[in-house]
């Protein structure tokens, strides 16, 4: 065979796979399906169950350990009545401390003031007033009450899959009006995939607690659950 003979086989046949791919890729092209892509969203309220109580000790003395000394003693009062207002262990915290000197405007140290915070979840709603009041008195002057915070917890979990199921209803419903005002109908799901969403938090008010015995007035309110969802469809003829 001579060699222009073997070099026009050769051309010919990379000609042929050339045609053969782009064929190929021209039918791939032809099958690929239209799509409808929407955004749906669902939303449930609950009551929320658990609160969280953010507080800290702060004191002042002329050394650092007697100041340390006295912001523990606070803050172990503290942890006393929270457990005695059926506070578990395991739901306190502690979220900081330290210890900073202090100067007067020669820039000589005068003293030391230490402070503690500590976090508590309080997942008893109906006696948390009671017991929030129990902790600030059982602290003295020294505690301030950082902020609270309502949370859902035992429903939590109910709740999201609720507003999960919500959302793809809503994305189905609004694929289906865009299908029909298109002329066509829909067909299976593509592809689903989160965006967003999420658990409306409570609102956080500081505020510092008052000399009175009555306990702290609490209102649980509703708590808005938020889930959203892209769905992208299939459509067919």
């Amino acid at each position: 065979m001579s060699g222009t003979t073997m070099t026009a086989r050769v051309i010919g046949a990379a000609c042929a796979a050339i045609c053969l791919c782009a064929g190929g890729a021209g039918r791939a092209a032809a099958a690929t399906p239209r799509t409808i892509t929407v955004t749906g969203s669902g939303a449930v309220t609950g009551t929320p169950d658990e609160l969280q109580l953010s507080l800290e000790a702060d004191t002042q003395a002329a050394s650092v350990s007697a100041a340390l000394d006295s912001a523990n003693r606070a803050m172990t009062a503290v942890r006393d009545a929270l457990t005695a207002g059926r506070v578990a262990p395991a739901d306190l915290q502690t979220t900081g401390m330290s210890v900073q000197p202090q100067y007067n405007q020669q820039g000589t140290i005068t003293g030391y003031t230490a402070s503690e915070s500590l976090t508590a979840e309080l997942r008893h709603l109906a006696t948390a007033g009671q017991t929030i009041t129990d902790a600030v008195d059982a602290g003295g002057n020294a505690v301030t009450i950082d902020g609270v915070s309502l949370d859902l917890t035992d429903q939590a979990a109910t709740l999201t899959a609720d507003a999960r199921a919500r959302a793809i209803l809503d994305a189905r419903d609004q694929a289906e009006q865009y299908a029909k005002a298109a002329g066509t109908r829909l067909g299976r799901v593509l592809s689903i995939s989160t965006t967003g969403g999420g658990t409306a938090p409570s609102p956080v008010f500081p505020f510092a607690p008052s000399a009175s015995r009555s306990a702290v007035p609490i209102s649980a309110g509703t708590q808005q659950i938020t889930i959203s969802v892209v769905v992208v469809y299939q459509m067919k003829g």
